[in-house]
C-alpha cells in the first residue's frame, strides 16, 4: 500500500504552483475589468454622436457586422490563448475575482 505524503509547504515548487495561477488570475481579472469599462467608455461615445446627429447608425453596424463576420479566426485565437490559462485552479479563480473587484 502506498503512502499518501503531504505537500512540502516550505518548497520552493510548492509556493510557484500556489502563487503563480494567483497572480495570472489576478492579472486576468485586471484586463477583464479595464476592457469591460473601456467598452462602456466606447458605446457612451458613440451613443451620444448618434443622438447628436454626428453619426449614423449604418456607420456603426457595418462594421460591428463585419468584426462579427470575421470572428471564425478571433475566436481561434482566443481557444488559443484560453489554453495556456490554468482555469481550472482555485487559485486562478480567486486572482481572475480578486483582480476584478479590487483592480
Amino acid at each position: 500500500m502506498a503512502a499518501i505524503l503531504a505537500p512540502d509547504f516550505g518548497s520552493a515548487t510548492f509556493v510557484v504552483e500556489l502563487f503563480l495561477p494567483l497572480l495570472i488570475g489576478f492579472g486576468v481579472g485586471l484586463l477583464i475589468k479595464k476592457f469591460l469599462a473601456m467598452g462602456v467608455i466606447v458605446a457612451v461615445v458613440v451613443a451620444l454622436l448618434i443622438i447628436a446627429g454626428s453619426l449614423s447608425p449604418d456607420q456603426v453596424l457595418k462594421p460591428l457586422i463585419g468584426f462579427l463576420k470575421s470572428s471564425s479566426t478571433v475566436e481561434a485565437w482566443l481557444t488559443r490563448v484560453a489554453g495556456y490559462l490554468p482555469y481550472s485552479s482555485a487559485t486562478f479563480i480567486i486572482g481572475l475575482i480578486v483582480g476584478f473587484l479590487k483592480g
